[in-house]
């Protein structure tokens, strides 16, 4: 009872008008600067952060939070109306969600990924009030022996993404394998495939390489298009207002996936160094496997916007019981998170929730008041979004490519990463041309220095030997769900292949 006093006092607290009014702020930089390609959230967070060294910490910290939550939904806005994802958890939103922008639901996709995003961030919120703790207890018995098994299981990902093509998917994920070793040696700091660059001995930026291999390929099959003087890809209106609208059928074919995805986005969340990028991707391939009509999946399924939706933003709620808990960041934005934490005196881990508890409940308290912040203000502003990207195509995406060059050079104020996103972008033309799935790709480059790592570091920690990797019953839990994950995928492979033979 004394708990739920508290977060009432908490409540109370945040709805103060002038605590109010930086919930607010912080909920419009991050939909805006989430949705422009190469300005994510944790950039959002990055340019919030100098402006509440005078506030207080409630204030500081609520802000803060509204704008990584707003700033994980606004990635979808541009996923969706341009085929762009604004930030790297909206990657997996492409796939519908830009396929229905082409069928003329635009609107219906938005409302989609943001009540998806909505519930996933208001799931994990009430998780975090609840088992915090002992998620965290949970978290804390992860060696690097289960996080290697863990990011085995979800390269098998890889295959269920491959789509007709198993292996061109296989094919797209080991070239995204092969990205992600570039840089320093994960164990002894060696440089690797830099060809003599200090800018990638510190590995290829997941942005920089998402904004290439997403965004600027597509700007470059738009140039061939207008070039071969062929029909633009001008998102068409809505045939009728069901188009428009988020309907009741909807929700209920959403709802399932909203419960599954936001709770796996809680266990990924808990877990520090995974992050949204991957949680998207699980999300969306449980969602396929269960959806009812898994052909639709890639053709515009609004399955697809809701279950990657509701599991990226069911990752903002749950990165802060590592960060909270145990003082670890669950993700690049909760480390910066920690640091506004330290400028206002307060240090995340165990002895918070006794030194200042009634902070940790305000920031409860603000988690959940963000999201009907966020569905109130997203309501009122993406029908302006929705007309921007209805114009032409040779005027939005010459801005597309205008923000590209900004969003990748502010990232770290280097040319070079410009030049690594032209490259990209090069390759993912190539690709997108010869049918291979770019989903492959981007998952195969995210997983990639995540297994090394803690695959390397289990074996350095058990002398070389690799009976590690079945020392737990972490490992044998991860152990069984890959192979069941290989299973199906096989099973759902030959379904299709026999369904093509009988047509």
């Amino acid at each position: 009872m004394d708990a739920l006093s508290m977060l009432f006092d908490g409540f109370v607290a945040v709805l103060q008008p002038e605590n109010l009014l930086y919930l607010v702020g912080g909920v419009l930089v991050g939909v805006i600067l989430g949705a422009i390609p190469g300005l994510s959230a944790t950039m959002a967070i990055a340019l919030v952060i100098p402006l509440t060294y005078y506030l207080t910490p409630t204030q500081s910290l609520i802000m803060l939070l509204a704008a990584y939550n707003a700033g994980t939904f606004g990635g979808s806005m541009s996923a969706i109306l341009i085929g762009t994802p604004g930030t790297v958890s909206a990657a997996a939103t492409v796939t519908d969600g830009y396929a229905l922008a082409k069928q003329g639901k635009a609107r219906k996709a938005i409302k989609g990924a943001l009540f998806s995003s909505c519930f996933g961030c208001l799931f994990s919120s009430i998780i975090l009030v609840i088992i915090a703790q002992p998620i965290a207890k949970v978290a804390l018995k992860f060696g690097p022996a289960e996080y290697a098994v863990l990011m085995l299981f979800s390269l098998t990902i890889i295959a269920s993404a491959a789509g007709k093509s198993l292996t061109k998917g296989l094919l797209g994920g080991c070239i995204g394998l092969f990205f992600g070793c570039v840089g320093m040696d994960a164990s002894y700091t060696i440089p690797r495939l830099t060809f003599g660059s200090l800018k990638l001995s510190s590995g290829i930026d997941l942005v920089v390489m998402l904004i290439g291999a997403l965004a600027l390929s597509e700007v470059l099959k738009q140039v061939e298009t207008v070039a071969l003087g062929q029909t633009s890809a001008q998102l068409p209106e809505p045939s009728c207002k069901d188009d428009t609208r988020f309907l009741k059928s909807d929700f209920k074919l959403c709802l399932p996936h909203w419960l599954r995805s936001s709770a796996l986005g809680c266990a990924i969340g808990a877990l520090p160094g995974l992050g949204p990028s991957l949680a998207c991707y699980i999300g969306y391939d449980v969602g396929h496997k269960t959806a009812k009509h898994p052909e639709q999946f890639g053709k515009g399924a609004l399955e697809g916007v809701a279950a990657a939706e509701a599991a990226n933003n069911a990752v903002c709620g749950a990165n802060m019981i590592p960060l909270l808990s145990l003082g670890v960041p669950g993700d690049t934005g909760a480390a910066l998170l920690i640091s506004a934490f330290l400028v206002q005196g307060l240090t995340p881990g165990p002895l918070i929730f006794t030194e200042s508890p009634e902070t940790v409940y305000n920031v409860y308290a603000g988690l959940i008041l963000c999201n009907i912040v966020l569905l109130g203000i997203t309501l009122l502003i993406y029908r302006a979004f929705t007309k921007i990207c209805s114009m032409e195509t040779t005027i939005i995406f010459p801005c597309v490519l205008a923000f590209c060059v900004i969003g990748v050079y502010a990232l770290n104020s280097n040319l070079d990463d410009v030049w690594i996103m032209l490259f990209f972008g090069v390759i993912g033309y190539i690709l997108s041309k010869f049918k291979f799935p770019m989903a492959t790709l981007l998952i195969g480059f995210i997983l990639s220095p995540l297994f090394e790592k803690n695959f390397r570091r289990a074996l350095i920690l058990n002398s070389g030997d690799w009976s590690i990797f079945f020392s737990s019953p972490l490992c044998w839990l991860f152990w069984a769900a890959t192979i069941l994950s290989v299973f199906f995928i096989v099973r759902g492979k030959r379904k299709d292949k026999n369904l093509q033979d009988g047509l």
